[in-house]
């Protein structure tokens, strides 16, 4: 039998990561299993957002606990991995973080690479990761999600943002249409 004790889920602090994480979020809470949210800055990043917050409809001011305008490295990273909880607490919900385990991890570097060596590293059985293919990535090359289903050394779970998933009471909901994945 398979065991699934680590869930890998990459995240951009927009909506697109929210089917991800409430699928991973599930996964997780039915297997007893860790969900590590990974969030990725790369360098030209770092440059142009050295200390700041960013995140697609996030609610961050100076006031926020845990969050805190520093200039090191080191407390970026601690200032990323707070930003990545209050994502995770308002698009997902704060019920879930009672059911699940969930840690942040926050990486610098180039997407892809850094999304595999987490998964090497942290020895993860499942990356879930939300996918959004356009014309320009199919013109100009692989997108991030098809090398990370090449390159990961564990199944990548892809999913699309207009995906449909099956609840509890067995009904099939578009994953666009769910706003909260609080158990």
């Amino acid at each position: 039998m398979i065991t699934i004790k680590k869930i890998l889920v990459p995240m951009e602090l927009s909506n697109v990561s929210v089917p991800a994480i409430g699928y991973a979020s599930s996964l997780a809470k039915n297997l007893d299993a860790e969900v590590i949210l990974l969030h990725v800055m790369p360098m030209e990043s770092l440059k142009q957002n050295f200390g700041g917050g960013y995140g697609e409809g996030l609610v961050v001011g100076p006031d926020t606990p845990g969050i805190k305008s520093q200039t090191s490295v080191e407390h970026l990273y601690q200032s990323k991995q707070q930003i990545m909880l209050s994502f995770l607490d308002q698009k997902i919900g704060p019920a879930l973080r009672q059911n699940v385990k969930f840690r942040p991890l926050v990486r610098l570097g180039k997407i892809t690479d850094e999304i595999i060596a987490a998964a090497k590293e942290e020895q993860c059985d499942l990356i879930v990761m939300t996918g959004r293919e356009g014309s320009l990535r199919r013109l100009f090359g692989a997108s991030v999600t098809e090398r990370v289903v090449r390159h990961a050394p564990c199944p990548v779970l892809s999913m699309r943002p207009s995906a449909q998933v099956r609840t509890e009471k067995d009904e099939r909901l578009q994953v666009s249409l769910i706003d909260r994945w609080a158990a």
